[in-house]
C-alpha cells in the first residue's frame, strides 16, 4: 500500500480531530506527522521530500490548505478532489457565501464519482434541543454542475451512531438537491433531534461530480410553520425493482 504524502496525512489529521471538535493548525499537523515519521520536526521532514512538481496530489494539498472557512465551521471530506472558501460577497445582496467546488479538470484530478464529497459543517449540543424539531436553512445555488449540491443536518448519540438525519438527498422531488446552473434557491432540512442526543450536526455539501457550489443566509433554530422531518412511507416500495418512466 502506498503511503500518503505527509501534507495529505496532516490534513487527514486535522479532519480527525476536528470530528472530535479538537482544532490544530496546518502547521502543528505538519510537525506532529513528522514526529509520527520519526524526524525532529518538518523542516528536517521537508528537506528529505525535496520539492517534486510531478506529485499533483501534494499540490492539490497546498491549494486546499489556503481555502478559508468561517470560525467555528470546519471541512471534511475530499479536499482532493474539491476546494472550499468563503467568499465575503458572492451570496445575495452581497452577502458572504461559501463555496464548494471540483478541481477537476483544471488542476488535472480525477472527477469524483458517487458518493465522493467534499462538507462544510459544524456541530452544537443537542442538549438545548431534545424531544424538538430543528431546522437548517440556506440558499443555495449551483454553476455547470454534473454533480450536486444539498444541505444536511443530523443527530448522533454517545457512540456517534446516527439518531436522526436529513440532507435533501432523500428528497428527490423539487425540494430535494440541486444541478445544472441555478439561482439562489431556498432549502431547507428538518430533523426531531431524539432525547438520547449528544450533538447536533450540520453543514453544506457538494459531490458525485463536477461543477460550482455556493451556500448563503444560513439559519438554524426551531422548526417553524410548515418545517417538519420528511415523513416515511408506511410500507416498502418497488419491491420489483421498476424502473420509474
Amino acid at each position: 500500500m502506498r503511503t500518503p504524502h505527509p501534507k495529505t496525512m496532516a490534513r487527514i489529521l486535522r479532519e480527525a480531530l476536528a470530528e472530535h471538535d479538537l482544532r490544530i493548525s496546518h502547521s502543528t499537523a505538519l510537525e506532529l506527522v513528522a514526529k509520527q515519521l520519526g524526524h525532529a520536526d518538518w523542516n528536517v521532514l521537508a528537506a528529505q521530500i525535496g520539492p517534486d512538481s510531478s506529485n499533483i496530489q501534494q499540490d492539490a494539498e497546498s491549494a486546499a490548505s489556503h481555502g478559508k472557512v468561517p470560525e467555528g465551521w470546519f471541512v471534511s471530506g475530499r479536499s482532493d478532489l474539491f476546494r472550499h472558501d468563503l467568499l465575503p460577497d458572492a451570496g445575495p445582496d452581497r452577502k458572504p457565501a461559501l463555496l464548494i467546488e471540483s478541481r477537476a479538470p483544471q488542476e488535472r484530478v480525477a472527477v469524483a464519482k458517487a458518493g465522493e464529497f467534499l462538507t462544510v459543517m459544524q456541530r452544537i449540543s443537542a442538549v438545548p434541543y431534545r424531544g424538538k424539531s430543528v431546522s437548517f436553512r440556506a440558499q443555495i445555488s449551483c454553476v455547470s454542475a454534473i454533480g450536486n449540491g444539498r444541505i444536511w443536518i443530523h443527530a448522533r448519540g454517545q457512540s456517534r451512531d446516527a439518531l436522526a438525519f436529513e440532507n435533501l438527498g432523500l428528497n428527490r422531488g423539487p425540494a430535494g438537491p440541486i444541478t445544472g446552473t441555478t439561482g439562489w434557491t431556498h432549502r431547507t432540512v428538518t430533523i426531531e433531534v431524539p432525547d438520547e442526543a449528544v450533538y447536533v450536526g450540520f453543514g453544506i455539501l457538494f459531490g458525485s461530480g463536477t461543477g460550482v457550489f455556493r451556500a448563503a443566509n444560513l439559519s438554524f433554530g426551531l422548526a417553524e410553520g410548515d418545517e417538519r422531518p420528511s415523513p416515511l412511507p408506511d410500507t416498502p416500495r418497488n419491491l420489483d425493482l421498476v424502473l420509474a418512466d
